[in-house]
């Protein structure tokens, strides 16, 4: 029996690599992706948690 694509585990990655091609992965600077993930505390993170906190943080209301 095949698992489905949410049963599979996502790979984590360790933050600075996703940094370092963060123009390819999710569009946007590395500055914008350090701003987005500045308060998390883990070394990895998936792909999909970062996106989402990425767009997150765009979405943020500037005050």
């Amino acid at each position: 029996m095949m698992a489905t694509k949410l049963e599979k585990a996502e790979t984590a990655f360790y933050i600075k690599d996703l940094r370092g091609h963060s123009r390819e992965l999710f569009g946007v600077k590395p500055e914008v992706f350090d701003g987005a993930l500045f308060h998390v505390d883990k070394k990895r993170i998936t792909k999909t948690e970062a996106k989402k906190l990425i767009t997150q943080f765009l979405q943020k209301e500037v005050k």
